[in-house]
């Protein structure tokens, strides 16, 4: 019974396999999208690293704040270099995630004004 539910929830190695190497992939093509907040782009981040762990395959924290920091767009340029600056291993993902969006809130919002 257990090996047909565990089937019925994670599929066969093969298809679990394609599951990671697609999520993988999500990870590795991973962009913040033209007008979206930093909640978002967190909220869809959190996602892929969520399922990449349920397959055994998790990220550490420091690569977790390079990626985001990476997939950042043109008008957070000033933040970027601020950023690079900054040793990432150092960095908790929550940090990193609070930081960008104080940035947001008080230079971002601004220019749209």
């Amino acid at each position: 019974m257990w090996d047909k539910l565990k089937f019925t929830y994670e599929g066969t190695n093969k298809v679990k396999e394609i599951r990671i190497n697609l999520l993988v992939r999500d990870y590795e093509l991973f962009q913040m999208k033209d007008g979206e907040s930093v909640e978002e782009i967190f909220f869809r981040f959190s996602k892929i690293l969520g399922h990449l762990k349920s397959f055994g395959r998790p990220i550490k924290s420091g690569e977790q704040v390079r990626k985001i920091h990476r997939s950042l767009p043109i008008i957070w340029k000033p933040k970027v270099i601020a950023l690079e600056c900054q040793d990432h291993d150092k960095m908790s993902y929550d940090e990193f995630r609070g930081d960008l969006i104080a940035f947001e809130k008080t230079h971002l919002d601004m220019q749209i004004q």
